[in-house]
């Protein structure tokens, strides 16, 4: 979403830094369960690898937002229910999607070897998948109004900002998102992973076209901002 400049919060980092630990250890308990479940063993050294890979990407977020963006760093923890009808649509869809990725790969990569993904492809899969993340978390460095849902945050002193990757494209995040989840499937090991990181993918940029209209009706000089950056996700195609 796009947004504005950094704001301070009564919130200690600490308190912050505990809620990310614990919300992000959660996440991972499920996600790593669901890998493991469906490959059926624990010893899968490349989704070892791909969870520690996780672990420092966000580790690293943390450290960064702490000291340069703290307010976005607790919006985006903020637990929130859509209020747009097509984010209800698409964020509850997405939740079976979500869990089909970990599944996906537990099964094709470990338990029934669908598909044979080369060991050399994990390199790409990391360089993708920190791309990605940098973006991303650039992304949210300039921007304190990056929930997780869509909504203007009037109470919040919600505007536009067009600094930092915002000055490239109108919505970096899900550029970001989408290019880590590219690098997924290749560090796992299994090429029908790219089914549902694909769907994905495709949820996100229908969600970015009904977003952008939205900013465009609700957001005062987000259309200003639109005809100047022309491009939504990637400069010269869309």
């Amino acid at each position: 979403m796009a947004g504005g400049d950094s704001q301070k919060t009564d919130v200690s980092g600490g308190l912050i830094a505990l809620r990310a630990f614990v919300q992000f250890a959660f996440s991972m308990a499920i996600w790593g369960g669901l890998l493991f479940w469906t490959a059926g063993t624990w010893r899968w050294s490349r989704a070892w690898f791909h969870l520690g890979l996780w672990v420092v990407t966000m580790g690293v977020n943390l450290v960064i937002l702490l000291r340069l963006n703290p307010a976005a760093l607790l919006a985006r923890m903020k637990a929130r229910r859509p209020t747009k009808k097509f984010d209800k649509i698409i964020m509850y869809s997405l939740i079976p999607v979500m869990f089909a990725i970990p599944a996906a790969a537990g099964l094709d990569a470990v338990r029934y070897q669908w598909s044979r993904v080369p060991a050399w492809a994990m390199y790409p899969g990391i360089l993708l998948h920190a791309a990605g993340d940098a973006f991303m978390l650039w992304a949210i460095v300039v921007n304190p109004y990056g929930e997780k849902t869509v909504r203007i945050q009037t109470e919040r002193g919600h505007h536009v900002i067009t600094t930092g990757p915002y000055a490239l494209i109108r919505h970096p995040m899900y550029v970001g998102v989408m290019v880590l989840m590219a690098g997924m499937p290749l560090v796992l090991g299994s090429w029908w992973t790219f089914l549902p990181v694909g769907v994905m993918a495709l949820a996100m940029v229908v969600r970015t076209a009904f977003e952008d209209r939205m900013l465009q009706r609700e957001l005062p000089g987000y259309d200003d901002y639109a005809r100047r950056t022309r491009y939504r996700l990637l400069p010269g195609l869309w």
